[in-house]
């Protein structure tokens, strides 16, 4: 059986499509207002994404994530953010999981070490941005390693000098610790033993030059570098066992002294205000004291002769002897021209008659 092609189209003389017959259209959805407003989708936002891992059964113990956690970096400025990778390299040094990878293993361990602002551009990286650990490091140094702390600690190794009260196992392990903290200062060995050898005290350069034949600056890296480490734990071993002597700072500067200065000053006040003022007897205060204690005397001796019947004429001018109160003899002649010195009790001198 021969099969025969489906029909044309109808048309019309002028060979042109029937324009009197409707096309066709699929039915209308219904839509929502609202409908785009709300989420739909939810994927896999993480832009640090671990490679897969075939074992079900792994786990990372939840000590490990707490000693994480326990030492966040929050991108602060006392932070180091290579101090923080090297923890945290150590810290998973100490988990070993059998067929999990090291980048599985500490790309999904490492967002828990970030916090605040560290975590917020862990969360905005793009999706998948770091599938390798290495790629994840160099992101987060170029990120949180400022070129400002570079050009700083550079500047600290080009013009390091010891000071005057650093022993040289100390200048030795500062400047040291600067290269530590800027890996990638850009110095060569032979560049950064010419720097210290220019920037430590005079007698230490007498002490190099006698070990490397006179000539330290023309020494073997190598040889040189020998030379530094056997003086610096020479020096270090004479101050840990005889050197006890207190150190002064003269790099303190002057904001500090001013305020040890009126520390103590604060303190001085604080003593004075708590001790009770203190009376030193001198000759004059003697003196008085002995004026006084007479005329208490005197005082005493003229209430006895009040007693003894003279009254307080020398006080009162106008008392006149109550008749009644004094005593005359009846056996004299003149008994108002009688007089009677009083009686003095024991113990008080003899009083002048005025």
């Amino acid at each position: 059986m021969e099969n025969n092609p489906p029909p044309a189209a109808a048309h019309n003389g002028n060979e042109q499509p029937n324009q009197n017959q409707a096309p066709i259209h699929p039915p209308r959805q219904p839509r929502v207002i609202g409908a785009f407003d709300q989420p739909n989708i939810h994927g896999n936002r993480q832009g640090i994404r671990a490679p897969a891992v075939e074992k079900n059964n792994y786990e990372i113990k939840s000590s490990l994530i707490n000693m994480v956690q326990s030492s966040k970096f929050h991108c602060l400025p006392m932070e180091d953010p290579i101090d923080h990778l090297d923890q945290f390299d150590m810290m998973c040094g100490t988990v070993k999981i059998n067929g999990i990878s090291e980048d599985a293993f500490k790309l999904r361990l490492f967002p828990f070490s970030l916090g605040d602002r560290a975590r917020t551009w862990e969360k905005n990286l793009p999706v998948g941005s770091f599938t390798s650990w290495d790629k994840c490091k160099r992101a987060f140094l170029s990120k949180f390693f400022s070129t400002t702390r570079t050009a700083r600690l550079r500047n600290e190794i080009s013009s390091f000098a010891q000071k005057g009260n650093e022993s040289f196992c100390e200048a030795w392990e500062r400047f040291k610790g600067y290269t530590m903290q800027c890996p990638h200062h850009g110095f060569s060995k032979e560049s950064l033993l010419s720097t210290l050898y220019r920037g430590v005290l005079p007698e230490i350069r007498m002490l190099l030059e006698p070990a490397s034949n006179g000539n330290f600056l023309g020494q073997d890296v190598d040889v040189a570098m020998t030379l530094v480490e056997n003086l610096a734990q020479s020096d270090g071993n004479y101050v840990e066992d005889y050197d006890i002597t207190p150190r002064d700072h003269p790099d303190m500067n002057e904001h500090h002294r001013k305020e040890i200065k009126a520390l103590n000053e604060k303190m001085d006040k604080m003593i004075l205000a708590t001790q009770k003022p203190v009376h030193f007897v001198t000759e004059s205060d003697v003196y008085q004291g002995y004026q006084e204690g007479m005329e208490a005397c005197v005082e005493g001796q003229e209430e006895v002769n009040y007693v003894g019947g003279q009254g307080y004429n020398k006080f009162n001018p106008n008392y006149r002897n109550h008749p009644n109160l004094s005593y005359r003899s009846t056996n004299v002649e003149n008994p108002q021209d009688q007089s009677y010195s009083p009686q003095k009790p024991p113990g008080f001198p003899s009083q002048p008659n005025y």
